[in-house]
């Protein structure tokens, strides 16, 4: 067995309630013959993710979060609809096993969410650096 060093997840699909429910499980290892194991939550073993009627196959994951920073001074930059500008500090920094810095803000209800998710994402502002908060926008 060879532990996943590289995030993988199995794919399944099963209908639920008259529709398709797409479902997935990390792969936890590979067994000699190159097959991706996943955990069998009845047998509370790990098992071969294709050993179920409902796998759809392998597909690559994303790394997981391994840790948080502060946002030490860092603020996120978002261009509203009128052509103004707003600025939130960042709460965090999540850090992903491969590395990876992604900044945090908090929405209007306190959820805390990936800045750079946001479609109206328009960049980060260093910690220091000049506020630039409600200006119009100069290009129009």
């Amino acid at each position: 067995m060879i532990p996943a060093q590289h995030p993988y997840r199995a794919n399944y699909q099963q209908e639920e309630g008259g529709r398709t429910v797409n479902r997935s499980k990390p792969v936890i290892a590979w067994d000699g013959e190159g097959q991706a194991l996943v955990v069998d939550e009845r047998s509370g073993r790990l098992a071969p993710a294709n050993n179920g009627r409902n796998f759809t196959g392998l597909s690559e994951g994303g790394h997981p979060v391994v840790g948080a920073i502060p946002g030490g001074g860092w603020s996120v930059r978002f261009k509203n609809s009128d052509g103004t500008f707003t600025e939130d500090p960042l709460v965090a920094w999540t850090v992903r096993s491969d590395g990876t810095l992604t900044p945090i803000d908090t929405d209007s209800e306190g959820e805390c969410q990936p800045s750079t998710a946001m479609g109206n994402f328009d960049g980060l502002v260093a910690p220091g650096a000049q506020a630039r908060t409600a200006q119009p926008n100069s290009s129009a």
